[in-house]
């Protein structure tokens, strides 16, 4: 019994003096390694943190700490808020922006007005009836349109569009002083109000494209026929092209620049016969004046409606005035009937 307590006493100070022995190699190996930093430190930042190094050995765990690495300046340099305005939040740093993908979801094609047909033969509007001439002798006016649309040639009654504004501004020029008259009452402005209604072209169409130039200009003699058959004070054509296919086949050219203006054109008369002179009289009729404005169409866009109303204000200005130089009022009163001495104006329809 004596003898193995004896045997264990002296294998637990065998044990005891080896762990001393490896302490205290372990603390003369720090101690060189202290010894050699200190004589040979790392790079720092501008050895700054050599005042934080661990100088002592009381603790192993403490001296590693000490001894970790840091980054040298040249590896990671020490921002500035220079550095940090510039980059940016470090999230945005460390992440790339992904490219930009074609986006699969189709665009809204932008809203683009219908471009024009071009022309279109008269066969292509054959099913549709002609549209007759509201015409009589001896009128104030009569306003020469370009052709029938396709509403009003359905309808069978002129500028019958809705958006057409050839009745609002008849009315607003005083030409149709009393009211704006509905398109369906066109075959009573000779009766009422000494006016009259044709076009160039009597075929219907879309729009003016859809015509030739061609009949535009066969369409200026067979106007012409018309006013010297039935010799109104006035012409007013309604929208350009019509004029400029009269002045086309009367000069052999079209209209230069600074030739034209809106409204009366001035040392021009429409329809005179040969050797017919300007007035009454003389056995040939001198022919009429000629007044012209752009095209009332909805699809025509070009001028504003205080021009177009300022422009019709002035042919309805004259209108009024050889109303009262002819003694007619608007719209027209009927004669006494059976002597009854009472006078009654004509029914207008509602």
């Amino acid at each position: 019994m004596g003898k193995r307590k004896f045997a264990v006493e002296v294998i637990v100070k065998a044990k005891v003096e080896e762990v001393k022995e490896e302490e205290e190699g372990e603390d003369e190996d720090l101690i060189r390694e202290e010894k050699y930093l200190l004589q040979n430190p790392p790079p720092s930042f501008g050895n700054l943190l050599s005042g934080f190094a661990f100088s002592g050995s009381s603790s192993s765990q403490a001296a590693r700490i000490a001894l970790t690495p840091q980054p040298t300046p040249s590896e990671n340099p020490p921002p500035t808020s220079r550095s940090l305005r510039s980059r940016g939040p470090p999230s945005v740093r460390r992440e790339a922006r992904p490219a930009a993908e074609p986006s699969s979801v189709p665009t809204r094609a932008k809203n683009k007005r219908p471009k024009h047909t071009g022309y279109a033969p008269p066969s292509t509007y054959a099913h549709l009836p002609p549209l007759p001439d509201t015409l009589e002798e001896n009128l104030i006016c009569v306003f020469i349109g370009i052709n029938p649309g396709l509403t009003t040639a359905r309808i069978g009654h002129s500028f019958a569009n809705p958006t057409n504004l050839f009745w609002p501004l008849m009315h607003s020029s005083g030409c149709t002083p009393d009211r704006r008259l509905p398109p369906k009452m066109d075959r009573k402005l000779p009766e009422l109000y000494s006016l009259g209604l044709t076009n160039i072209v009597e075929r219907p169409s879309k729009d003016t494209a859809e015509l030739s130039k061609e009949e535009l200009l066969a369409g200026v003699a067979v106007l012409e026929d018309k006013i010297q058959r039935y010799k109104p004070d006035a012409v007013c054509f309604v929208g350009k092209v019509v004029w400029e296919a009269v002045f086309k086949v009367r000069n052999g050219r079209g209209i230069r620049k600074g030739e034209f203006e809106w409204g009366w054109q001035e040392g021009i008369r429409f329809g005179k016969e040969a050797g017919g002179r300007e007035g009454e009289g003389g056995g040939r009729w001198g022919g009429c004046r000629v007044f012209v404005v752009p095209s009332t169409s909805g699809l025509v866009a070009a001028y504003g409606p205080e021009f177009k109303r300022a422009l019709w204000k002035r042919l309805g200005d004259w209108v009024q005035i050889r109303r009262r130089e002819r003694g007619e009022n608007a719209p027209k009163v009927l004669e006494p009937a059976g002597g009854s001495g009472e006078v009654s104006l004509l029914r207008i329809e509602r």
